[in-house]
C-alpha cells in the first residue's frame, strides 16, 4: 500500500498533474471543510470496521492516480489498499486532512520601483495567508499561521534575521503562531493594542511605525472582523 505526502499532493494539483482525490470521510466531517475538487463517498464507518466491500459501488478511472484522503490518513489507507486490490492505482494521504491544513506554498508580491520583498506564504489547505516582508538583512513577518521553521528557513534563503511578527488581530479564530516565531528568532512580539493577550508584547496603535531594514510599516486601526484589527501599509504603497 502506498502513501503520498501533502507537499506532494499540493504540487500536484499546483502543476495541473492529472489526480482524483477520494474523500472517505463522513458526509458531516466533509461539510466542514474539504480539498477543492474532490469526490466524496461517505464510506468511513465500513472501512473503520474493515468491510471488505465498502468501496465496491464507486466507479474510479484506472489510468490516473487516485489519492483516497480521511481525517488522520487511517481509513484511507484501508481504502487505497481496496482500491489497489481492483487494480487502481491508489495511495493515501499521510496525515489525512490534518496534515493538508499545514500544507503550504509560496508566491512573490511585487512592488514596482521598490528594493523591499514581500512572500506571500499560503497554508493552501485552509486558505490563511502570511506575509514575509524583507529590507536589507532584515525581515518581518505577518500572521504566522504555520510552523516557525516555515518562515526561518524562507528567511534564511534570502540572508534575512526576523527582527519582527506581527499579527493583524486577536480572535478565536485566527491560528497565530507569532509567539512561538518570536522565541525562536528572537523578534519582538507586535499586537494590536489590547487586553485580552496575557503574554508579554508590544502594543500597536493607529500610525505606529515599524521599521524593517530600509522599509518602513504604517500601522493602520481598521475595525471589523474585530475591533483592534489593523492592516499595514508598506513603504506608502502596497497594504
Amino acid at each position: 500500500m502506498s502513501t503520498i505526502d501533502a507537499e506532494t499532493l499540493r504540487h500536484w494539483l499546483d502543476t495541473g498533474q492529472p489526480v482524483v482525490i477520494l474523500d472517505v470521510r463522513s458526509a458531516a466531517d466533509r461539510a466542514t471543510w474539504a480539498i477543492p475538487g474532490s469526490l466524496h463517498v461517505d464510506a468511513y464507518a465500513d472501512l473503520k470496521a474493515r468491510n471488505p466491500q465498502a468501496l465496491d459501488g464507486v466507479s474510479l478511472p484506472s489510468d490516473v492516480p487516485v489519492v483516497t484522503v480521511c481525517n488522520a490518513g487511517h481509513a484511507s489507507k484501508t481504502a487505497s489498499e481496496q482500491l489497489e486490490a481492483r487494480g487502481i492505482n491508489a495511495s493515501s494521504l499521510e496525515g489525512g486532512m490534518r496534515a493538508w491544513s499545514l500544507s503550504w506554498n509560496t508566491a512573490e508580491v511585487p512592488l514596482p520601483s521598490s528594493k523591499t520583498q514581500v512572500i506571500q506564504i499560503r497554508r493552501v489547505g485552509k486558505g490563511c495567508l502570511s506575509y514575509l516582508i524583507g529590507s536589507e538583512k532584515e525581515a518581518v513577518v505577518i500572521d504566522a499561521s504555520l510552523e516557525p521553521e516555515v518562515y526561518l528557513n524562507i528567511a534564511r534563503s534570502h540572508g534575512w534575521s526576523i527582527t519582527a511578527v506581527l499579527d493583524t488581530h486577536i480572535h478565536a479564530d485566527h491560528l497565530s503562531r507569532s509567539r512561538l516565531l518570536a522565541e525562536q528568532s528572537g523578534a519582538t512580539v507586535y499586537l494590536p493594542n489590547q487586553e485580552r493577550v496575557m503574554y508579554a508584547f508590544t502594543p500597536l496603535r493607529h500610525g505606529s511605525i515599524i521599521k524593517v531594514g530600509e522599509a518602513s510599516l504604517m500601522v493602520i486601526q481598521t475595525p471589523g472582523h474585530t475591533p483592534e484589527s489593523m492592516s499595514y501599509l508598506l513603504d506608502r504603497q502596497a497594504l
